[in-house]
This record gives C-alpha cells, structure tokens and sequence, in this order.
C-alpha cells in the first residue's frame, strides 16, 4: 500500500483563492489532542482510483504540520466549538488530498442550498465534504452525502469526501459518483 507524508499547510498555495489557514489550524488542533505529527488515516477509494496509486483503491496518508500550526491551534479550542472545527478539519484534509492527487482539481466554495460544498470546475465536478469523530458514523454519513451530492443543481458527477478523526481509527473515504446512480 502506498504511503504519502504531506504538511497540513501544503493547502495554503494549493488553493490560493480560497482562504484555507483556518481549516488547517482546525485539523492539528482537532489530531494534536491524540497524536503528535505526522497524524495517520486510512484512505479508502471507492469507484475511482487516482493516478499516483496505479489502481489500487487505498492508502496511507500521513499529515504532518509545522509549530508555527501546533502553537496556533491551541487555542482553536478556546475559540470554537467542536463541529465546526471537525468540519474544518475535514475541509482541510480533502483540500490537501486534492492538491496531491487529482490534476485540476481546483476547489470553488458553492452557494448554500446547492447539495454539495464545493465546484471542481475544470472537472465539472461537485465536492462533499463531511467529518466526524464517530467511526461508527462513516458509512451513515457517506450514504447521506452521495445522496445529497447526486443532487446538486449543475448534475454534475463528484466526490464525496467523508473523514473519521476517531482516537482508535482515523479512516477517510474518499468516493467518485455519477448522475446514472
């Protein structure tokens, strides 16, 4: 299986027109209070392979972050509550995974009400992005998000990005669906 050790920050110039700092503060702060860095996850494709991994469906992705990060999310628990920081989080790493792995893959924030977060509009693609820390949540929350994402207003085909940051498991399942489902 193949490994891929990348910094949280890697964001920042990945997606210049967005405004990602905050999503990567979130994620160290939601995986420094169990792990130092690099944090691991299990990423599981599903209907899709990217081109690094020569066909094979999973792999090891390592998120690694710098101090600078580490001091700064200290503080993001004095600052907000949990579900945004998990939905950040999970922003976060979707946003890096992205920068990684899928050529084009430019993410555009959608207009809420449009059934998915984001337009990956070099690939007319819709993006989903969900988080949780419950792995017993992960295949609910995958099933809800397909079915919101094949809902979108444009048809378009796309991701559905579901990210576990359990303390015993950290698992993501990163998922490609077409209009025909």
């Amino acid at each position: 299986m193949r490994t891929f050790e990348w910094s949280i920050e890697d964001i920042v110039p990945a997606h210049p027109d967005l405004y990602l700092e905050h999503c990567a503060v979130m994620a160290v702060a939601l995986r420094s209070r169990q792990s130092a860095s690099p944090c691991e996850f299990l990423v599981e494709c599903e209907g899709f392979s990217p081109p690094a991994l020569d066909g094979e469906p999973r792999f090891l992705l390592q998120v690694a972050w710098n101090e600078h990060t580490a001091l700064t999310a200290e503080r993001v628990w004095l600052t907000k509550q949990a579900n945004p920081i998990i939905e950040r989080a999970a922003v976060a790493v979707a946003a890096l995974t992205f920068a990684h792995l899928i050529r084009d893959g430019q993410m555009r924030v959608t207009e809420q009400g449009q059934r998915a977060d984001y337009w990956l509009p070099r690939l007319q693609c819709a993006l989903e992005i969900s988080g949780t820390e419950q792995s017993r949540e992960l295949r609910r929350r995958h099933r809800e998000k397909t079915a919101q994402l094949l809902d979108n207003p444009r048809h378009w085909n796309g991701y559905v990005f579901v990210c576990c940051f359990g303390a015993d498991r950290r698992l993501v399942r990163w998922s490609y669906h077409t209009q025909e489902e």
